[in-house]
């Protein structure tokens, strides 16, 4: 018994010398609240009877939500429509073509040349020069030249516009033939030959056949120095090639053989 009491007065000594952070843990559970306090709710003002309850205001942000009480926002009215655009003058919509196109004009085969219709081809003239939309490269034709299709196998121009007279009228019209198309163009009276869009018409209606599919033909424009010299070099081999038969000619060998009887 002794023995037990020391051993208990010594344990209970070595406890109460113990440091406080030495002691074990408290385990013991915290008293604390296990809800949350809610404040109570303002009370609402109740409505008397037979009116309708007042609606709360609502803020202006809550009008950019997006839930499902999103506010939609108004369709707004359309204004009145934009006026058009100027009209644009005759042969401004037209795609210019690279540089000035070539124009050829003159009197056809069936025109005798007389002082109207020469009149009619210096007018035709001046109206092409002052084309603008596209610009146009004017030459004159001689008379006597030949139809348009065949002018244009020269390959030096565009449109070619003769001054000529159709069976079925006795005034003389403008025939216009296409040679980048290689066809005619519908025929104009002699009233359009002084008319300043003449050009942007017929180049108009180029444009519409070639949306239509027509295809331009190839061309390989020469100029006078090239054609020159290609009718030189042709006149020259022809020369040289004439001389060269005389002297070979002159040349060959000539064997006579002689046959001598009794």
């Amino acid at each position: 018994m002794r023995t037990a009491r020391r051993c208990g007065a010594l344990v209970l000594a070595g406890l109460v010398a113990l440091p406080g952070p030495a002691r074990a843990a408290d385990l013991r559970p915290v008293d604390a609240p296990l809800e949350v306090p809610v404040p109570p709710a303002p009370e609402r003002p109740v409505a008397p009877a037979g009116e309708p309850p007042a609606e709360s205001p609502v803020p202006s942000d809550m009008s950019r939500g997006t839930g499902p009480e999103a506010h939609v926002p108004e369709t707004r009215a359309e204004g009145p429509a934009p006026p058009p655009p100027p009209s644009l003058a005759p042969g401004a919509g037209l795609s210019r073509p690279e540089g000035a196109i070539t124009v050829a004009v003159g009197l056809g085969p069936s025109a005798p040349g007389t002082k109207p219709e020469v009149a009619l081809v210096d007018a035709l003239e001046r109206a092409a020069r002052a084309s603008a939309a596209p610009r146009a490269t004017v030459r004159r034709l001689r008379a006597g030249v030949g139809e348009g299709k065949q002018v244009c196998r020269e390959r030096r121009d565009d449109l070619v516009i003769l001054v000529e007279y159709l069976a079925d009228r006795p005034d003389p019209v403008l025939l216009p033939h296409d040679c980048r198309l290689d066809r005619a163009l519908g025929v104009r009276g002699s009233d359009a030959a002084s008319h300043p869009e003449l050009i942007a018409a017929l180049w108009s209606e180029h444009e519409s056949l070639v949306r239509d599919g027509a295809k331009e033909r190839r061309r390989t424009r020469l100029g006078p120095k090239v054609r020159t010299g290609l009718i030189a070099g042709g006149a020259i081999l022809a020369v040289g090639l004439a001389i060269g038969v005389v002297v070979a000619a002159s040349l060959r060998r000539e064997i006579v053989v002689l046959t001598v009887s009794p």
